[in-house]
């Protein structure tokens, strides 16, 4: 509320009539703003512990495992077994390549292998011994085992999923993609093309255990580490997990990081509502804090209205870290002052 106090102003005019002179008086009215009339919202500047946090509202759920698979060998495919998203389970036959040329050396290889044990025992027959009989067993040893080692390859023309999980094949040269998608490319994956050695088949992901991907462009997040333990929101659930890897990336050269985390109660955890994790980055004990909607900025400073004898005072100040509902004050205040929030 306004009150009112009637200033008087003394105007004097001086009028030439002979010696007599003339006062005029004029009255007005200048508002004065009464402190202890005006109605403010409080708090007290408090000593207390203060942590710094970071908030990642957009967490995505994902596999616990991604495993690449690839071709061991160069050849021609014969089969595709599975499609994209398809679920798999370990040991599963994902794709096979034609063996023709593996099974003509193996035809070969038998064929050698089979005369060497039959000299063996046309020599055991005619009484051979001695050197001759022992060249010729020798011989049946290295012809074994390079039939062996030749038929053992035969694993290497079949890829095998390498665990449970979700077949997804490559973008751009998977069977399934647009022609768009496959034009000018020379390793597309179809029945019948050839594929190089190393060539990658797709990735299964294992979905058995899954973890939380909280993304953060451009900034690592300081003092989180593995094991750091980190609190979940999701619609009206609410609880903790803890960092389990950080993967580094690059996005357009700026940097991605990854924080892999592993809720606690992952059963209890949905993609149908949002996902928040909020990480405790920085903590500090002991420390002068305020309501940070009691700090005022401008570009010159950052201060705040005290309540002082029923006087709103302004204080500069110099703030550290926030937590959302608090800040630091580093300087400027000692700690049981009344600041005002309004």
């Amino acid at each position: 509320m306004k009150r009112f106090a009637l200033l008087t102003a003394a105007c004097i005019a001086l009028t030439l009539c002979g010696c007599g002179k003339t006062e005029i008086k004029q009255e007005i009215a200048v508002p004065i703003y009464k402190a202890d009339d005006v109605e403010y919202k409080t708090a007290e500047a408090a000593v207390g512990d203060i942590t710094q946090r970071y908030y990642v509202d957009d967490a995505v759920i994902g596999a616990a495992d991604a495993v690449s698979v690839y071709f061991k060998v160069g050849g021609t495919i014969d089969e595709l077994k599975f499609s994209d998203g398809d679920m798999v389970k370990k040991g599963d036959v994902l794709a096979t390549l034609k063996t023709d040329d593996l099974e003509d050396e193996l035809a070969e290889k038998e064929i050698y292998l089979e005369q060497a044990k039959k000299t063996v025992q046309t020599l055991i027959d005619d009484g051979v011994s001695g050197t001759e009989l022992q060249l010729a067993q020798t011989d049946v040893e290295l012809q074994q085992m390079e039939y062996d080692h030749l038929a053992a390859t035969e694993e290497d023309y079949v890829v095998k999923a390498p665990c449970d999980g979700y077949f997804a094949s490559d973008s751009d040269t998977s069977f399934e993609s647009f022609i768009s998608d496959q034009r000018d490319k020379h390793k597309i994956i179809l029945p019948g093309v050839p594929v190089e050695e190393n060539q990658r088949l797709g990735t299964i992901y294992d979905y058995s255990n899954n973890f939380l991907v909280c993304v953060v462009y451009d900034t690592q997040l300081s003092n989180v580490n593995f094991g750091t333990r980190v609190k979940i929101t999701n619609g009206d659930y609410e609880g903790e997990g803890k960092v389990v890897d950080i993967k580094i990336g690059d996005n357009g050269g700026m940097g991605v990081y990854n924080y892999v985390v592993s809720a606690d109660e992952p059963d209890k955890i949905n993609d149908m509502q949002p996902i928040t994790c909020v990480f405790d980055i920085y903590s500090k004990l002991d420390v002068v804090l305020v309501p940070s909607d009691a700090i005022k900025k401008n570009k010159q400073r950052s201060y705040v209205n005290l309540l002082i004898d029923g006087a709103k005072i302004e204080q500069d100040v110099e703030t550290g870290i926030e937590d959302g509902d608090y800040t630091e004050i580093i300087r400027g205040l000692s700690g049981g002052e009344t600041v005002i929030l309004n």
